[in-house]
């Protein structure tokens, strides 16, 4: 199992002006300990390849980038496809690593005023429009396949596949594999190890994130918009918040999963340097936390 970073337990999510440096950026994942990372948003560093290049002078190993979609409109998934061009001509450069092209759907205003729905239907897809969602999964994998890149899709709450048995229809209807985050999982209604285990011969990249369950809730009673503060506040380091990640790691181990694990912490935009420092601080001690249940399993096999 190889660990690596997230742009985004750095405060990193959009490809605009204000965040830190692109350089600072890969130079803090190395510091912290990472061999490598899922790549920023297409554009933060600048042209196609900006980005592996500034990875290889970091020492980093590309793994793959997040490409978030508008599955189910028609206009902005038209708009999301041109910043999709962009993510795909980066991962291309990214000839050392996997090369994991990370689809998420973005849902839409109303799903951020009302994450997880669980088995509420009042806005979820139908199922006309949940086909017409995974038709398009379908095209746009096989796209990229085409181009010699690895599609995976990436369940998140706040998205019309969210629950778990969104992502049983979804998995029915495609076939594409998963990046399994423990984090979107469980705060979507699932419990993390039963879905491991039903989807794992359709997971090829996993997210580590710890949540807190109470936060989401209160979030929910007041209605919050502020989606990137209050999702912040759930994401919690890890061994700290409400999922069995020790036991979700010798499962891993237990299976000898091969691939990338990368640890997510979200936290909101950052702005300053000395953030930039702070986040790196802490996504330090994730990547301590994980290595000391890794080598606690190892020693006691």
């Amino acid at each position: 199992m190889k660990i690596g970073a997230g742009p985004v337990s750095f405060g990193v999510y959009q490809p605009s002006a204000g965040g830190p440096a692109p350089n600072h950026l890969m130079d803090a994942m190395a510091a912290a300990g990472y061999r490598g990372a899922e790549l920023p948003p297409a554009g933060y560093a600048g042209p196609p390849g900006a980005a592996v290049e500034l990875f290889a002078r970091s020492g980093l190993t590309p793994v793959g980038i997040y490409i978030p979609i508008h599955f189910s409109d028609p206009t902005l998934l038209t708009r999301d496809q041109v910043g999709m061009e962009d993510a795909l001509s980066e991962l291309e450069k990214a000839e050392d690593g996997p090369r994991i092209a990370i689809l998420a759907d973005e849902g839409g205003g109303i799903l951020l005023r009302n994450p997880a729905r669980g088995d509420d239907p009042t806005h979820a897809l139908d199922a006309a429009g949940f086909g017409a969602l995974t038709d398009e999964v379908n095209r746009i994998a096989e796209y990229i396949r085409g181009r010699g890149l690895t599609p995976s899709f990436h369940p998140h709450i706040s998205t019309y596949v969210e629950s778990p048995a969104e992502v049983e229809t979804l998995l029915g209807a495609t076939d594409i594999d998963l990046t399994f985050d423990t984090g979107h999982i469980a705060l979507g209604g699932g419990d993390i190890a039963e879905c491991f285990e039903s989807w794992r011969e359709r997971i090829n990249h996993i997210h580590l994130k710890d949540v807190r369950h109470d936060v989401l809730e209160e979030a929910k009673r007041r209605r919050r918009i502020d989606f990137d503060v209050w999702w912040a506040e759930v994401s919690v380091p890890l061994g700290e918040g409400d999922l069995p990640l020790r036991e979700f790691l010798a499962n891993l181990s237990a299976i000898n999963y091969q691939g990338w694990a990368v640890i997510e912490q979200d936290r909101a935009p950052i702005s300053s340097e000395a953030e930039l420092c702070s986040a790196a601080e802490v996504q330090r001690r994730n990547l301590q936390w994980v290595s000391r249940v890794l080598e606690g399993l190892a020693g006691g096999s």
